[in-house]
């Protein structure tokens, strides 16, 4: 085998197989588990809270390029993509796009003048 080809093969055995592996394991082994039960909503609230804790920070507390635009632009992206999510029949990549246009619009608006 020529030695350009060694990093990949150290990925895929390193880095994908094992992931896969365990996937596949995981398909086998979850079934007949109740996603509704107690412990699976309590991870559900987890991984909410979670992802609303990212994004506060992301608004509040910004870090490298983001910290330039002003928190009531980031504030109002957020509070658009989810005004976008209800008004778009509840389509979470449409509200995302919602945000995210208004953002990289209200942030060229800013540095244009």
């Amino acid at each position: 085998m020529s030695e350009a080809l060694w990093p990949y093969l150290v990925v895929l055995l390193a880095g994908v197989l094992p992931n896969e592996s365990f996937r596949v394991a995981a398909v086998f082994l979850s079934r007949g588990i109740n996603e509704n039960s107690e412990f699976f909503r309590w991870i559900k609230v987890v991984a909410t809270t979670l992802l609303a804790a990212v994004v506060a920070r992301l608004i509040y507390s910004p870090a490298a390029a983001l910290e330039h635009i002003p928190l009531a632009i980031r504030a109002s992206a957020v509070v658009v993509g989810i005004l976008g999510f209800l008004a778009l029949r509840r389509s979470l990549v449409l509200g995302i796009l919602t945000g995210e246009v208004f953002f990289v619009l209200a942030a060229w608006w800013i540095g244009k003048s």
